[in-house]
């Protein structure tokens, strides 16, 4: 870890950056050594974190930005706080916390909490003279609530300590917490209809990076599965409209295994995790949904799968007759 001055400048001890991303990106390959993610990607994340402290990450579900955050916290020795965002959200108490009326009390939320920890451990470093131990939060689907709602006094906040290398954020009358530079923030977003859009003033304050989810990778992962061939066909006709990425080759992965335990062929466990697991997520109006399916037919080939073809059928047929694909 970095060692800091009182401003958050490197001391002169401390390893060279070079080093330190050299270390992190080694461990972190130790610890997830089925993560299929490139060294580069590490590199961007560890810059992002680094000098913004306020990273945005996006892609398909199951591409991996929740394992990537916790995971590289993890391989920098720092504390981490996973934060799953509630739709419900709608104001700066969600995630703060509130003054009660009844009590006067301060109610304190896990987040809150865990951001007073970091001023205290940067606080206690710097008069000890000792590393200053990074404390990393990563709010999960932050785009499931309105970023600007739950998050503005953050967003302020976070711009002033950019600038002074702290910042005092107000919770409410009477309470604050300081924001220090060992605090870091990292989201993750999803976009479909259930998401919500981000306001300019949210990537000014922030740095996004789009996981990739590239076909290669796709294919190292499933090496050696009977059934590699298939899922990868049928990951080519709906990566445009449905794509999937590696917590669902996982799942499929564990469930045939599981069948296997129990003497049901494999054939059988990818056609039930393709209705299970594959097609619920194919929804939409555009045409290329019609075209999407008519590729995953076309991807199972001579129809030995009693489940799954006829329910792409029917939702083929709802398309054409309504405009519109879905599951149910």
């Amino acid at each position: 870890m970095v060692l800091e001055t009182e401003s958050g400048a490197p001391r002169s001890d401390a390893p060279s950056d070079e080093e330190r991303l050299r270390r992190i990106t080694a461990r972190f390959r130790e610890l997830n050594p089925r993560f299929r993610i490139s060294d580069d990607v590490i590199r961007r994340y560890h810059l992002a974190i680094s000098t913004r402290g306020f990273v945005i990450l996006s892609g398909p579900s199951g591409s991996g930005k929740t394992w990537l955050a916790l995971a590289y916290a993890e391989a920098a020795a720092a504390r981490s706080k996973l934060v799953a965002v509630d739709p419900s959200w709608s104001s700066n108490e969600d995630l703060l916390g509130y003054l009660s009326p009844l009590d006067g009390f301060y109610h304190h939320t896990p987040f809150s909490e865990f951001v007073q920890d970091a001023a205290r451990d940067w606080d206690s470093a710097n008069s000890h003279g000792r590393t200053a131990r990074e404390f990393h939060v990563v709010l999960d689907e932050m785009n499931l609530a309105r970023v600007e709602h739950y998050f503005s006094r953050f967003l302020s906040t976070m711009e002033l300590r950019s600038r002074q290398g702290t910042a005092r954020l107000d919770l409410a009358s009477g309470h604050t917490v300081v924001l220090a530079p060992n605090l870091k923030f990292a989201g993750t977003v999803n976009v479909d209809e259930t998401t919500h859009g981000f306001a300019d003033k949210v990537y000014d304050r922030a740095q996004l990076i789009e996981l990739p989810l590239p076909r290669k990778k796709i294919v190292q992962h499933m090496k050696g599965e009977p059934y590699a061939d298939t899922v990868l066909r049928v990951w080519d006709a709906l990566r445009s409209i449905a794509p999937f990425g590696f917590r669902v080759l996982d799942e499929i992965q564990m469930y045939v295994a599981a069948a296997r335990e129990v003497g049901t062929p494999w054939e059988i466990a990818l056609d039930e995790q393709l209705v299970q697991k594959v097609l619920p997520r194919v929804r939409g109006a555009d045409r290329q949904f019609d075209d999407g399916l008519d590729a995953f037919l076309s991807s199972l080939g001579d129809g030995h799968f009693p489940l799954s073809c006829p329910k792409a059928q029917e939702m083929r047929d709802e398309f054409s007759a309504h405009g519109f694909a879905s599951f149910f």
